[in-house]
């Protein structure tokens, strides 16, 4: 590729990642509000098609289902930190109906908003300290794929990997683990073979658990995020990058069941 190509080729990744950037911020800023992909693309000057490609193709999540998931982070926090009942809970993050509120969250986090808020309060200041926390299980069909992460993470640190099927919100039961202070880390299987995404998150030693998982503390939480295929013959394997969250990574870890780490 020439440099006058790669030139125009990023800057017109630049461009497109702002774009993505101020819908997202726009989500942020009103998310008791719709969000029409029409208005949000009218706002990036693209035709809603070519948005909802850009923007699926920058977070891995349609927008539609990115401010679900926002909805759904912002959710969490006020569980954790207000007394607000559920019902007014649901209508700051967008819900006309408690009851579609409640069976959403419940489906895409495994809890009640009820069951969360004691699960997140029993956590308190629980810290991290290179102890096994939360583990999901899951009987595979197929072999679990295998993460080669950019950088090792730290031992003491907690590590946990999980994955969806491509652009859904249907996250198989992730695993937990601490960190063996190696760049390879294992994904649970998957039920079947096809496209993922797969999500890894890195809290390091130390950190509190719900400034990573609820709060979204800078420096709570590293993350990588990829698509691979999964197959029934041979397991994938993918190679990642640990970062901090940007403005456009979805808050995956608001998918995230909470636990007490055992007594």
């Amino acid at each position: 590729m020439s440099t006058v190509t790669e030139a125009v080729s990023t800057g017109i990744r630049v461009a497109h990642v702002e774009a993505v950037t101020r819908a997202i911020a726009a989500m942020r800023g009103r998310l008791a509000h719709p969000h029409p992909l029409g208005a949000l693309a009218g706002a990036a000057t693209f035709s809603p098609f070519h948005f909802h490609e850009v923007f699926r193709r920058i977070t891995l999540l349609t927008p539609a289902r990115f401010l679900a998931v926002l909805r759904l982070a912002e959710a969490r926090r006020l569980l954790l930190h207000s007394t607000l009942p559920v019902r007014e809970v649901s209508g700051r993050v967008g819900y006309a109906s408690p009851g579609a509120f409640s069976a959403r969250f419940a489906r895409l986090t495994g809890t009640s908003p009820t069951g969360f808020r004691a699960q997140a309060r029993a956590l308190a200041d629980a810290r991290v300290a290179g102890t096994l926390w939360w583990a999901g299980t899951r009987r595979p069909s197929v072999a679990a794929p295998m993460l080669t992460l950019s950088r090792a993470p730290e031992p003491g640190s907690l590590v946990c990997t999980c994955l969806m099927p491509a652009g859904t919100l249907r996250a198989h039961p992730g695993r937990w683990a601490p960190s063996t202070g190696s760049p390879r880390v294992p994904l649970t299987a998957p039920p079947a073979g096809g496209a993922y995404a797969a999500y890894c998150m890195v809290i390091p030693a130390g950190a509190r658990i719900t400034d990573a998982l609820v709060d979204e503390t800078p420096g709570s939480l590293r993350i990588g995020s990829a698509e691979l295929s999964v197959t029934e013959r041979a397991p994938a394997a993918v190679r990642m990058g640990l970062r901090w969250p940007a403005p456009t990574d979805p808050p995956i870890a608001a998918l995230l069941p909470l636990a007490a780490p055992p007594g």
